[in-house]
């Protein structure tokens, strides 16, 4: 991992414990905000960028030692890595009837707005976790290098994302629930239906675009980077 990920990775702690620190304020000035419930999936969301460290400063060393060793670390990667994307579902929990009146006309009320910006912000903190561990770990797997494996690769995680927020959201099984290997198959293989396949679908479009979006942002900020040490060479 380079200099850069270490200060991305600071930069995200500081603004994480700031979020929750406001969370506090805000639950003691009466806004609605079920803290319980959002604090508990994000730090489900924060988890695979925990995984993706050890695994970045594996992949990075190209020594096949690290790299076997921290392939655990992968797999609980893997494993948690739609627990950020999940957090997109949790709009579900805002209650538009305090932002919406009857005649479809928005509510003057500061508590609910602030409500509905705070779990905003939480979900795009879940969310861009999830983005920058993947990145990290594409970025530092040496055996991604050609176009066309990197992008099949993307596509098949991208389902595989989709698919963990459906089983997630819906047949209410966590990441933990792998241990118990009999019980979750038997409750896929008879849940996959048009429904399920169609919305892990979606989930998993608007993984692949959320990353490739991120991606060619850091490859802009990463190509401005050399084109200053250049000219201050």
């Amino acid at each position: 991992m380079r200099k850069k990920d270490w200060k991305l990775l600071l930069i995200f702690t500081l603004i994480s414990l700031v979020y929750a620190i406001c969370g506090v304020f805000l639950d003691d000035m009466g806004v609605p905000l079920r803290l319980k419930w959002l604090y508990w999936n994000l730090i489900l969301s924060f988890l695979p960028l925990v995984f993706s460290i050890p695994v970045a400063l594996g992949f990075s060393s190209k020594k096949w030692f690290w790299i076997i060793l921290v392939l655990p670390f992968l797999g609980l990667w893997l494993l948690f890595l739609p627990n950020s994307t999940y957090m997109i579902t949790d709009l579900i929990h805002l209650d538009s009837s305090s932002i919406v009146n009857w005649n479809y006309t928005y509510n003057p009320d500061l508590k609910a707005w602030l409500a509905l910006i705070y779990v905003a912000a939480g979900i795009v903190l879940g969310v861009v976790s999830g983005l920058v561990s993947t990145q990290w770990i594409y970025r530092n797997t040496p055996l991604i290098r050609h176009p066309i494996l990197k992008y099949g690769l993307m596509i098949i995680l991208s389902l595989l994302v989709g698919y963990g927020v459906y089983i997630g959201r819906f047949l209410r099984f966590n990441s933990w629930d792998i241990l118990r290997p009999r019980m979750l198959l038997k409750a896929l293989y008879h849940d996959l239906d048009k429904f399920a396949v169609i919305f892990s679908f979606v989930i998993a479009i608007f993984f692949f675009c959320a990353y490739w979006i991120y991606q060619k942002v850091e490859e802009g900020n990463e190509l401005k980077d050399r084109m200053k040490k250049g000219t201050s060479m």
